[in-house]
């Protein structure tokens, strides 16, 4: 029984790996560059459209929204974060 929740678990987090990486870029570069300088806050929005468009020109990936969501939802998290330390 735990074996086969722990495998479950191991599949779910694999599974979604790819959104998981564009939730986190885009708070870890908005939270640390917003401390280097405040008007680059913005700057995980700009990476996470930024990273679609190329994907919309390259031949091994595609754009896709789900990876935007997950973006926007990282850079917003990070906003929230962002504000409250201030």
């Amino acid at each position: 029984m735990k074996l086969k929740l722990l495998d479950n678990l191991d599949n779910w987090l694999y599974k979604y790996q790819e959104q998981q990486l564009h939730f986190f870029w885009a708070f870890t570069v908005t939270v640390l560059l917003s401390y280097v300088w405040q008007p680059l806050v913005i700057s995980g929005l700009v990476i996470t459209v930024a990273k679609e468009l190329w994907d919309s020109q390259s031949t091994r990936h595609k754009f896709s929204w789900i990876d935007m969501k997950w973006g926007i939802i990282g850079w917003i998290v990070a906003l929230v974060i962002v504000t409250q330390f201030n």
